[in-house]
């Protein structure tokens, strides 16, 4: 929506431009009273109606002469070349009116016929920019100067800005008389339109002007002064500088042109600096609109092109600078020529981004054509060819309007980049912590890890240190004897408790070693799921045999629930389930009594999610475990009382079953009477699986 609403603003721009300059054209052909021979007729003007006139037409034109109201009267009447069009400078001439050099001195005279009804009403006249000094007089009264007339350089004192004169007549016939004086810039004369009207009515159009151009000089100012500020919160964005100071350079221009605002406020500003400041703000407005135009678009805008552009606006600016106004305006056809070629190739510039489509041309293109054609007709108003005056001010200001909506634009832009940066920077800000986080806990669960493992070390080292030991003291004193002669060298009853020895060390190492990999994470445990029942089913009868040859009754029990086609499913490493199955059967064959039962029941609880917990018991009918003892069945090499009196294992097998159990997420108990047996059982995660889940079934 933004783009069309750009669009139709820049053509409603121009369009009314054009309705403008249509308008100036249509009223110039308006009834006007003309002054011919040095007398304008009012007698036909109903001032209740007209709120001006321009006092337009044939003067009284006396060259080299500075004529007062009373010399007049006794010079001698005037030929049919001593009239002089107004508005015109004294150069411009005709078949009719002569031509004149712009460096003189001059006296106008123009007679006002009003009506009897009009007598003594008060009326004011509208000086605009005269030059470059004048004194009127009305009725033979000196009414107004602006500045000092005189015949020389030397003694005139130039002075240019408009002024407004009341004043009422107490006749029909108003006479005015105006010397004028130009010895300092390139035109002289009345070069514009004096005006007449009802005091209030000129009063009104003066403040109307004034208001005018001072709300646009206003509005230019403070562009640039926001765009100046602007630069400085962002340097790197030259544009912004460049808008800034071509916006102050023409508010500065405006102040010196049409109701010279800036000598009226402050009549102290000599003329000279006046002028310069004119030109030169014209000069290096048009290399900072270069510059500026270039910034915007670097690949439209030819660098070679810019910077001749700069340089030959810096040789005007030098020479505006060091010259005084009587040379430097006598150029102003160069410096007009510079300006147009200037203006055509900017708008080429943009005519080029449109067609390629460069954001915001369309609407900067309009609005230079807008500042182009109020330029031309600038021209040829100073060139007397236009009657419709003071368009550059708003076109100025309707062009440096679209500008700065495009750069406003191009900041909101920048701006929201800079969001969608910022949001990116905190969401990888945001990653970066997580990983961080991550990395973090990974390291600190290697850092455990390792922590586990130096544990693991140590205490396999401590157990190994303790528990070799006593088999290395008795072989070694074994063998000692058979060197000393004590114990015959093949005895083979010392032979065997040699072997035996040996074969403990082994199985202390080994289970040791392994232990220790458990513990620090060093085993891979290859799960799968398993059907609970089949799986451990399976293991009753794979040792079956072996359990009733040592005259044991080995017996197979299952829970009372019923669960169809065995659907009980555990995710397990089974080789290490059953080494841990194979640690319990071998403790209780170890500790029962021939002729005694030993049991592996399963049970197992579910909930209402199909999840539980499976149970697995391997009771005997052994010895038994003291109550003492019980606590520490798990811990390593631990070995009760009975356990020494029968001999047995090393102590290792029921810690490994510990660690394996809990790699798998269950838990390991004991409980046992002595004299009535041991049950030792151990619990794992189980789920029911689904009618169509063929995962429990073992590869």
């Amino acid at each position: 929506m933004r783009q069309p609403m750009i669009r139709k603003t820049g053509i409603f721009a121009v369009f009314v431009m054009i309705m403008l300059v249509f308008a100036s054209g249509v009223m110039a052909y308006d009834t006007e009273p003309i002054a011919r021979q040095g007398v304008i007729d009012l007698r036909g003007v109903n001032w209740e109606e007209k709120q001006s006139v321009q006092l337009n037409g044939d003067w009284t034109f006396y060259w080299n002469q500075l004529q007062t109201p009373a010399s007049i009267h006794e010079a001698a009447p005037p030929t049919s070349s001593g009239y002089k069009q107004v508005p015109s400078t004294w150069k411009d001439g005709d078949a009719i009116h002569q031509s004149y050099p712009n460096h003189g001195y001059a006296t106008y005279r123009l007679l006002l016929q009003l009506r009897e009804e009009d007598v003594n009403k008060r009326f004011a006249i509208y000086m605009p920019s005269v030059a470059t000094a004048y004194q009127l007089w009305i009725n033979g009264e000196l009414m107004e100067s602006n500045g000092v007339v005189g015949t020389s350089r030397e003694q005139m004192v130039p002075k240019n800005y408009a002024k407004l004169i009341p004043f009422h007549s107490d006749r029909s016939e108003v006479e005015l008389v105006v010397q004028v004086s130009n010895f300092v810039q390139r035109k002289g004369g009345l070069w514009e339109s004096i005006s007449l009207g009802p005091v209030e009515e000129i009063m009104l159009q003066r403040d109307t002007k004034v208001l005018y151009e001072t709300l646009i000089a206003g509005c230019l100012f403070l562009m640039g002064i926001y765009h100046f500020v602007l630069y400085l919160a962002r340097k790197r964005e030259k544009s912004g500088l460049y808008f800034s100071m071509m916006s102050i350079g023409i508010s500065i221009r405006l102040l010196f042109l049409g109701e010279t605002l800036a000598v009226r406020y402050f009549p102290q500003i000599p003329w000279e600096i006046g002028v310069k400041l004119e030109y030169l703000c014209a000069v290096i407005c048009m290399m900072f609109l270069a510059l500026f135009v270039h910034s915007q678009y670097p690949l439209e805008f030819n660098r070679t092109v810019r910077n001749w552009m700069i340089r030959i606006g810096s040789v005007f600016a030098l020479v505006i600078f060091a010259t005084p106004a009587m040379f430097f305006t006598e150029g102003i056809l160069i410096k007009e020529i510079y300006l147009i070629l200037c203006y055509c190739y900017v708008l080429y510039v943009y005519v080029r981004a449109v067609m390629k489509k460069r954001h915001g041309s369309l609407l900067n293109g309009l609005g230079l054509m807008l500042l182009f054609l109020a330029s031309i007709n600038e021209i040829l108003f100073y060139a007397n060819l236009s009657t419709f005056e003071n368009g550059v001010a708003f076109s100025v200001l309707v062009f440096l309007f679209t500008q700065m909506i495009n750069l406003s634009m191009a900041f909101a832009r920048s701006f929201d980049h800079v969001e969608r940066l910022s949001e990116e920077l905190l969401k990888t800000n945001e990653s970066l912590e997580q990983k961080v986080q991550q990395r973090t806990q990974a390291l600190e669960g290697k850092n455990k890890e390792l922590q586990l493992m130096e544990e693991s070390r140590r205490r396999l080292l401590s157990n190994i240190a303790h528990e070799l030991g006593t088999p290395l003291t008795s072989i070694q004193g074994f063998i000692k004897a058979m060197i000393d002669g004590v114990v015959k060298p093949n005895d083979p009853k010392y032979l065997t408790i040699l072997y035996e020895k040996t074969i403990y060390l082994h199985q202390i190492i080994k289970d040791l070693f392994e232990l220790s990999k458990i513990e620090s994470r060093q085993i891979r445990f290859h799960f799968q799921p398993l059907p609970l029942i089949s799986f451990f089913y399976s293991l009753y009868e794979k040792y079956l045999l072996d359990i009733e040859k040592k005259d044991l009754h080995f017996v197979w029990e299952v829970g009372m629930r019923k669960v169809p086609d065995d659907r009980l499913v555990i995710v397990a490493d089974p080789l290490r389930v059953e080494q841990v199955v194979v640690n319990l059967l071998t403790n209780a064959q170890r500790y029962t009594s021939s002729g005694g039962t030993i049991s592996l029941r399963i049970d197992w609880e579910l909930g209402a999610d199909g999840t539980g917990q499976a149970y697995i018991e391997v009771r005997d009918t052994g010895i038994g475990i003291d109550a003492d003892s019980l606590p520490f069945v798990f811990e390593r090499f631990f070995k009760g009382s009975d356990v020494r009196k029968l001999g047995g294992g090393v102590g290792l097998g029921l810690p490994i079953s510990k660690e394996i159990i809990q790699y798998h997420q269950g838990s390991i108990w004991v409980e046992s009477v002595v004299g009535e047996g041991t049950t030792f059982s151990f619990s794992l995660p189980v789920r029911l699986a689904q009618t169509n889940d063929e995962e429990w079934r073992v590869s």
